[in-house]
Parts: structure tokens; C-alpha cells; sequence
């Protein structure tokens, strides 16, 4: 009897024990920050670059480390990718936000998550070679030819749902860099391109492009982050509440006129 009641207070005392190292373990587990893994760029200026150091840097770095900061119950951890392959992971669960200056399109919020509080403005512009007057929309492209750099972006979906909605009067080339992009427009192989306005005013200067930057702008949205469509809400209405205090407070516009050269923060 003895032996027995030994064998249940040792059963008694190892199950305490367990117990004990669970209630320890979950406690440690709820005071860790959860992580937050971020979708990211590396090659787009100023919003994405690696610095001398090899350092991830740039305006969309320093406007998540503000959002970090505001969070210690969660930390945020970057993965650098190319830009096609930022949505993918996202949608198959292996980051938890998208960042790197997405503007709406249905196509995309049908897949993904968008952060209803934008960032920064994001207007689509023509840019043609400057002794061309004849083109001022995208009516004026018939039968000549835009080029761009990749079908993921917002630019070819919204060139591309112009010219099938109008019988797909312009043909639409590609090339793998902007370099080799500006090189079309100024041979003449290409007649226009589309991009974000600021990109262009900034490729002119960096490639003495001669580009004529188009008024008025072909589609105008705002940058917002994406998130996963099926787990994503929550951390969704977090980032949307500290973007408006970022606003509120002044933080937004200070980072815009710091890393963009001027107020672009979205209202």
C-alpha cells in the first residue's frame, strides 16, 4: 500500500512539475514580441536600397521602423525579395505585410488585403520624348507603341485595362531595366512610357532622358500596405491606426519631405 501511494504522490509530483514548466514556458512566450515579417524591396530609390553599408534603408524603412516603434507587443523583420515576388509570398502566407509603394487595382484587392489608410500619393503620368507634342492621353497612342519594365506593377495594369477597353489601339513592349527603357524612348523604338511622376522627374535627371512628363495624370491612388486576405485584418486595422497618428502628428510629413524631397504624404 505504501509502495503504491509512493508511485501516485512521485505521478502526483512529476505532473506538478510539468505543469509548472507550461505555465513558465507560456509566460515567457506571452512577454516575446510577436514577429512581423515584412515584404520588401531593395532596388528602388528612395523608397527601397541597400546603403554603403548593405544596409536596408529608404523611406519605406523609415516610416515601418516609426510604425515598430509604436509596438512593442509585436517586431518587425524584413525579407528582401524582388518586387514580383513580394505578392506571392504574401499570398502564400510567408510574410505578413507588403511594402513597397502598392497602389489599389481590383485585380490585386481581389488577392490581397489593402490597408484602407494610404501613405503617400502615387499619380500615374505619361512620359514622352519632348519634341513629340503630339501626345496628351493615352487616346493620342494609336498605333504607336508604350513601353515598360514588368506586368506586375500598377502601370501596365492600368496601360493595359485602357487598351482593352478601347480595342487595344497601341502595342505595349517591355525592357528589363529602366535604363534600357529610357533607351527605347529616345531611339524611337518606343513612343511613350507610364510611371509615377516623381519616378519620372527623377529618371530624367539621373538618365538626361528629355522626357515631357504629361498633364493630367492617367490614374492618381494612393501607396497603401497589402496584407494576407484571410489572416490579415487585425494586423491590418493596427497599421491603419498608427499610419493616422503618424499623420496626425506630423511624423508622416517630416519623413516625406526628408527622403522624397516634398510633401507627398496621402490625406
Amino acid at each position: 500500500m505504501k509502495a503504491a501511494q509512493r508511485i501516485i504522490a512521485a505521478a502526483l509530483a512529476f505532473a506538478a512539475a510539468l505543469s509548472a514548466n507550461a505555465a513558465g514556458s507560456a509566460k515567457s512566450n506571452k512577454g516575446k514580441p510577436r514577429e512581423i515579417v515584412v515584404g520588401a524591396g531593395s532596388a528602388y530609390r528612395p523608397y527601397w536600397y541597400l546603403d554603403e553599408h548593405n544596409k536596408l534603408t529608404g523611406f519605406e524603412k523609415a516610416l515601418l521602423d516609426e510604425i515598430d516603434a509604436r509596438h512593442p507587443e509585436f517586431t518587425l523583420r524584413y525579407q528582401i525579395m524582388d518586387f514580383p515576388n513580394i505578392l506571392l509570398s504574401l499570398e502564400s502566407d510567408k510574410i505578413d505585410v507588403a511594402a513597397h509603394q502598392y497602389e489599389y487595382n481590383v485585380e490585386r484587392a481581389q488577392k490581397y488585403l489593402y490597408g484602407a489608410e494610404g501613405y503617400t500619393t502615387y499619380p500615374l503620368h505619361l512620359g514622352v520624348r519632348d519634341t513629340d507634342s503630339s501626345i496628351n492621353s493615352f487616346a493620342d497612342l494609336k498605333g504607336k507603341t508604350v513601353v515598360l519594365t514588368t506586368t506586375t506593377a500598377n502601370e501596365y495594369y492600368v496601360t493595359n485595362k485602357w487598351n482593352e477597353e478601347h480595342g487595344r489601339p497601341f502595342k505595349i513592349i517591355f525592357e528589363s531595366t529602366t535604363a534600357l527603357l529610357f533607351e527605347a524612348l529616345a531611339s524611337g523604338r518606343a513612343d511613350a512610357t507610364v510611371s509615377m511622376i516623381r519616378n519620372l522627374e527623377r529618371r530624367n535627371k539621373e538618365y538626361n532622358a528629355h522626357v515631357r512628363i504629361v498633364e493630367p495624370a492617367v490614374y492618381s491612388s494612393d501607396a497603401a500596405y497589402l496584407f494576407n486576405k484571410q489572416k490579415g485584418a487585425e494586423l491590418r486595422d493596427t497599421f491603419d491606426a498608427t499610419l493616422r497618428e503618424l499623420k496626425d502628428d506630423g511624423t508622416l510629413k517630416k519623413l516625406s519631405l526628408k527622403w522624397l524631397g516634398g510633401d507627398f504624404t496621402a490625406k
